[in-house]
């Protein structure tokens, strides 16, 4: 495997894939990934990364912990996405660092795109959500405001983001870097 600093890799491995599959079932039942979930596991990612490589291993994941949660906060701040989401890519990072966590981001949003879509589609609302779509481009865009579009998209349409993170770590786990 190619994670962090830990001087277990199977110890990270199985703390991955347990955390992941917890967050899925959490997010399918109940819509939700618990804070008794994430902030264990952050934690543990920052215990684990310092015993493995001391305050070495502290930065990284530290830095993990700030990529995971950096890349879901533009979406999180315009309500596109819960924070149990974002947390669990923090937790994420903490365990596997911030290039992991970047990849498997890319990953996961290709994975929650396709998910997305299907969803959209199975409703029967592709037009009107290319048009909040569209609209919310040009808030970002042309007007400089992003925030300018939050509460665009109600939450009518609710796509369990993390089965897409967890699919994300899951290819990431087979098939490896995408940058």
């Amino acid at each position: 495997m190619k994670f962090s600093t830990v001087p277990n890799e199977s110890i990270l491995a199985i703390t991955v894939q347990v955390l992941v599959l917890l967050a899925i079932y959490s997010d399918l039942r109940w819509r939700t990934i618990p804070n008794c979930l994430t902030l264990p596991a952050i934690t543990l990612g920052f215990l684990l990364n310092f015993l493995g490589n001391s305050w070495n291993g502290l930065i990284f994941a530290f830095f993990g912990l700030l990529v995971g949660i950096g890349l879901l906060m533009l979406p999180y701040l315009l309500g596109g996405m819960g924070g149990g989401d974002v947390k669990l890519m923090g937790a994420l990072g903490a365990l596997l660092g911030g290039y992991s966590i970047l990849n498997i981001f890319l990953y996961a949003t290709l994975v929650g795109g396709g998910i997305a879509i299907l969803v959209v589609m199975a409703n029967k609302s592709l037009i009107e959500t290319l048009k909040k779509v569209w609209l919310l481009l040009k808030c970002i865009f042309l007007f400089r405001a992003p925030l300018a579009g939050a509460g665009l998209f109600k939450k009518s349409i609710e796509i369990p983001y993390g089965l897409a993170i967890g699919a994300g770590v899951l290819i990431y786990l087979v098939a490896g870097n995408i940058i």
